[in-house]
């Protein structure tokens, strides 16, 4: 699933805008849209595809806003991240249950 977010422009060059945001600028082409500077878009792809009012985009904005700092609470509670140490000592601890004794390794065919 793709989610378009609402951008300012901040200036336009022929069929492209510099656009920001919520502080990120990034260049975006705007040969779709009818657009201003100050204006906000919805951009998918690199593409302006619609152009949105001033009040609706940061509207989306602020709910973007707060489905982020949600998933930061739940992230917060996750456990937390093994450090590839961590795992290499584990794995190195379990593959020595599974050598064999010396015993098993000597030739027990004696001709």
């Amino acid at each position: 699933m793709c989610v378009a977010y609402p951008g300012k422009i901040l200036s336009i060059e022929n069929q492209h805008a510099c656009v920001d945001f919520t502080g990120s600028v990034v260049p975006v082409n705007i040969s779709m849209v009818d657009v201003e500077i100050g204006d906000y878009v919805l951009v998918h792809a690199g593409m302006a595809i619609q152009k949105v009012e001033t009040e609706e985009a940061q509207e989306w904005i602020a709910l973007f806003r707060d489905l982020e700092e949600a998933t930061a609470d739940i992230a917060d509670e996750a456990p937390a991240v093994v450090s590839a140490e961590k795992i290499e000592t584990t794995v190195q601890d379990e593959s020595t249950k599974f050598e064999p004794a010396e015993s098993e390794t000597e030739d027990t065919h004696h001709a």
